[in-house]
């Protein structure tokens, strides 16, 4: 797995030279008041670094997530490698987690539970009218309860349009069966007033076909001569958890 991610690294390195003119670059920074990601509360205030370079419909993505407080919650970095055309996109992302390995190596794909990297293909297709993109992890820490590959499955449909002067963005995701998933024990107070400890179990989406995302977003975009600066606030929800939160973000990036 590191020759391959090191491979697809130095491929890009080399886009520029290849053709300067058909070449782009962008960076942009993000601050959001809570790190939400496909239902799942990951984070507190995060700082939220991008950077996406493309040549010919080939791309690559870097970005990674950082909570402002020590104890604020998961740090990532997540490196994604895709294809798009006719609105067609292919991908696979590379989601590294800080802690999960005891000496929080990058370089470190070996083990089961303790492997800091997931992997993760994407299909989807996007146009004027909206994107449906479906994710399924391959590899990693990625199992169900009973100890089986879960190959954790997430579809999401997103609808842009723009309403009273501001861009909008309606999201809907489901996972279609059991996903990756741990479990915990828990006291409970029985009908008979005594306690007695049972196991109960968590999923990263849910133990069966669930919708864990529907979310709307609005959004304002500032720009500047060099730069746009977007700002907006989204009502994040889980209906399987039944769990909501709303979320504000600030953004910086290139033109």
């Amino acid at each position: 797995m590191r020759k391959i991610l090191a491979l697809a690294l130095a491929a890009i390195s080399f886009l520029p030279v290849a053709a300067q003119d058909e070449f782009e670059a962008t960076v942009c920074a993000d601050l959001v008041s809570r790190y939400m990601w496909r239902g799942i509360d990951m984070a507190g205030a995060s700082f939220q670094p991008e950077l996406n370079v493309a040549w010919k419909g080939l791309s690559l993505n870097v970005a990674g997530s950082t909570p402002l407080e020590k104890e604020g919650g998961i740090q990532d970095l997540d490196v994604t490698l895709g294809y798009s055309l006719f609105g067609f996109n292919i991908g696979v992302i590379d989601y590294w987690t800080a802690d999960v390995d005891p000496r929080n190596r990058y370089f470190y794909f070996s083990g089961e539970t303790e492997c800091p990297h997931q992997l993760e293909g994407n299909i989807g297709y996007t146009c004027k009218y909206g994107s449906l993109q479906a994710y399924t992890m391959f590899y990693g820490n990625d199992y169900k309860i009973d100890g089986s590959r879960a190959y954790s499955t997430y579809i999401e449909l997103s609808v842009p349009f723009r309403l009273g002067g501001l861009d909008w963005d309606v999201r809907a995701g489901v996972t279609p069966m059991e996903s990756a998933g741990t479990t915990h024990k828990e006291q409970v107070v029985t009908e008979t007033g005594t306690t007695k400890t049972v196991t109960r179990g968590d999923w990263m989406y849910g133990e069966s076909f669930t919708c864990n995302v529907a979310s709307v977003r609005a959004t304002k975009n500032l720009e500047f001569k060099h730069f746009k600066v977007p700002i907006y606030v989204e009502l994040h929800a889980n209906p399987y958890l039944q769990r909501a939160n709303l979320v504000f973000g600030i953004s910086v990036s290139s033109l």
